[in-house]
């Protein structure tokens, strides 16, 4: 049994990305908000005091998609997309965790010191973008909800075929 349950459901007619992080009984956890026609494109995560958690940073200018996650104004996390024929594939540089699994059918388990600390699967019967996180260490509970949000961004820029793109 997780520590917690956590449920990001993304609307797919959101324009500036706003959404909730809810618990098991749908009570928002985190509001992720997203920049709207800015360069570098955002998403900010705040907890349910207001105060900043994380912020997804997807760095223009790059042949692939390539994402930094900030926590505590640090970077913690480089996520970069590999060239691949079929699907979509990702590097990710962080010296605190490392993520295990499918990341295109987003079913995968991300590890701090060789323990699972959380894992994360797509519900793909709802309307939009909806994910289930099994947090299993509540110190990684951020982190993880930033690792969703950029690998999701990512995953739907290469679906749109503007991965490439500078402007995103």
């Amino acid at each position: 049994m997780p520590m917690s349950q956590l449920f990001v459901h993304q609307h797919v007619f959101s324009l500036r990305g706003q959404f909730d992080v809810t618990d098991i009984n749908e009570k928002p956890v985190y509001s992720v908000t997203g920049s709207f026609l800015k360069v570098p494109k955002y998403f900010t995560i705040y907890d349910h005091t207001g105060r900043e958690i994380a912020k997804v940073v997807h760095q223009p200018f790059h042949f692939f998609s390539t994402f930094d996650v900030e926590m505590n104004g640090t970077v913690v996390a480089t996520i970069r997309q590999r060239f691949s024929f079929f699907r979509s594939r990702f590097d990710i540089d962080s010296g605190t965790v490392t993520v295990q699994g499918s990341w295109t059918n987003f079913q995968f388990g991300v590890f701090a010191n060789g323990q699972q600390v959380a894992s994360i699967h797509e519900d793909v019967f709802s309307f939009g973008h909806a994910y289930e996180l099994d947090i299993e260490d509540d110190d990684y509970e951020g982190l993880v909800v930033a690792l969703v949000l950029a690998i999701d961004y990512a995953k739907s820029q290469a679906a749109s075929g503007s991965a490439a793109s500078s402007a995103n």
